[in-house]
């Protein structure tokens, strides 16, 4: 995962799942908090990677699950997501839709991006090829903190 995704999705962690409302929930031996699910593959629809209205907050049970999940092995589990996505968000479904021929582009560049999202970057040489997030763990968490209150 890029820095960059860290610090868009610490945006939904620990928000209600829009399925069941839950925040977090006990999967695969583990409590894990709810997160972002992109609608459209963040590795082929570059240009909706960072916009809010291609995330759905689901918990793991139902972003992993086997029951209903978008990233289910099986394909009955993954139909019965996209049927409560059209269900219930006929806005993001319909989104989905339309944009899913917008493959790949080359609009913005990670270093770009990470400032939008409100992330600092630093060289310590002043040279390009050093530049690095400054404080990258402190800031996820601050936009974590700011999403739950």
């Amino acid at each position: 995962m890029h820095v960059c995704d860290g610090l868009f999705l610490a945006r939904f962690r620990g928000l209600p799942c829009e399925v069941c409302g839950k925040t977090q929930s006990f999967y695969q031996g583990k409590t894990i908090r709810s997160m972002g699910h992109h609608l459209l593959s963040k590795e082929l629809h570059r240009l909706y990677r960072y916009d809010e209205h291609n995330i759905v907050t689901l918990c793991p049970k139902h972003h992993l699950g086997s029951e209903m999940s978008p990233h289910s092995h099986d394909g009955v589990a993954q139909a019965r997501f996209y049927d409560w996505l059209k269900l219930n968000h006929e806005d993001k479904y319909n989104l989905m839709i339309h944009r899913q021929s917008d493959k790949f582009n080359k609009e913005w560049c990670y270093r770009e991006m990470y400032e939008i999202l409100g992330g600092e970057i630093h060289s310590k040489t002043g040279k390009m090829k050093d530049l690095r997030p400054v404080k990258h763990a402190a800031k996820v968490r601050e936009v974590e903190i700011t999403q739950v209150a």
